[in-house]
């Protein structure tokens, strides 16, 4: 399964690596990369960083992270100079390409609504397929735009 997103109205542009390097110690279970495209690159639309997550048992755990980052890290900035509230675009994507996708801080912003949200998109699109979960951690490790947290 693969939990991944990006962050909008958010001040500090190193909120990815912080936030990425929060959650890895709040659900070290998963694997995680942030967003490194090549140099010449320009991206204006993309997926700041990406955890994929090897068994449905340890997202209960990078959930409850996610939460805690974005009220930590993102949504204690307060609002910007446009009056916009930082945000976090998440994405939840099978390895079949089906997903459920949200934000944080706009279409959810309560904590067991959250949770509920995530319980349920991991019901419907959970794949038991480890070898699949594993042939995409190696695509995304040797990946020229994705680079590995350590």
């Amino acid at each position: 399964m693969l939990i991944q997103g990006a962050f909008m109205h958010v001040k500090d542009s190193s909120i990815a690596d912080q936030f990425l390097k929060f959650l890895a110690g709040a659900a070290p279970a998963g694997h995680f990369f942030v967003a490194h495209p090549p140099p010449g690159i320009i991206m204006t639309a993309a997926i700041d960083w990406r955890v994929i997550v090897p068994d449905t048992d340890s997202i209960d755990a990078l959930a409850t992270a996610l939460w805690s980052g974005y009220e930590s890290l993102v949504s204690a900035q307060g609002k910007g100079d446009n009056g916009n509230c930082p945000q976090v675009f998440i994405q939840i994507k099978n390895l079949k390409g089906e997903c459920d996708q949200f934000t944080l801080g706009k279409d959810i912003d309560d904590k067991d609504g959250y949770m509920h949200r995530v319980r349920e998109s991991i019901a419907i699109l959970s794949s038991r397929n480890s070898e699949t979960v594993l042939q995409e951690i190696e695509r995304t490790s040797t990946s020229d735009y994705w680079a590995q947290m350590a």
